[in-house]
């Protein structure tokens, strides 16, 4: 798990509909801490009907005042289950994210004030003031910590183009001749 030595006191539950809020009223003037535990997250919806499911997931942070609005720093952990780009079985991709957010009512006021947020480092992220959504928050990490082409391992094979066959589990009894188009066989004397 994510060990942060927070200097604040820490709200440690499972969120449920009720808890997935952190009002801003309960910032006091010397942050909020957060270490919480999401135990069954909604799935991600992916390209088509594909679905990512999202495991345990494990959310520690502190939220703190800034000039131009609310900054929070933090980490999740998870795991989310995706299908192999190449071969298109399941596997666990294990996820470490670290999250560097400024909450503001005014994106485009923020970058101008004085803060203790390192500009290049921070993303700007609109909301109401009144309250920060942590599913939110959670689907647009895990979102982003996604990898463009998921990958079981970094030496899967994929499935042969003829037959289909995982070639990651043995070879398939396709010919390697048999698959070029016959128009195109002059064409592989040239190489």
């Amino acid at each position: 798990m994510i060990d942060k030595p927070w200097s604040r006191a820490i709200m440690r539950v499972g969120l449920d509909s009720k808890g997935m809020f952190i009002e801003t009223k309960e910032i006091g003037s010397e942050g909020l801490a957060i270490d919480r535990f999401v135990d069954e997250p909604a799935p991600l919806a992916l390209a088509g009907d594909e679905v990512a499911r999202v495991g345990r997931t494990h959310l520690v942070g502190e939220l703190y005042r800034e000039a131009g609005g609310i900054a929070f720093v933090g980490d999740i952990q998870s795991a989310v289950t995706l299908a192999c780009g190449r071969c298109l079985e399941s596997y666990a991709l294990p996820m470490e994210l670290h999250f560097n957010l400024l909450y503001t009512t005014a994106p485009e006021e923020a970058g101008r004030k004085e803060s203790r947020l390192d500009e290049d480092s921070i993303t700007l992220t609109n909301f109401d003031g009144v309250r920060i959504d942590l599913a939110a928050l959670l689907t647009e990490q895990i979102y982003l910590g996604l990898p463009l082409k998921p990958l079981c391992r970094t030496d899967c094979r994929g499935l042969c183009a003829r037959c289909g066959v995982n070639l990651n589990e043995g070879s398939c009894a396709c010919e390697a001749g048999a698959s070029v188009d016959p128009r195109l066989r002059s064409l592989k004397t040239l190489f």
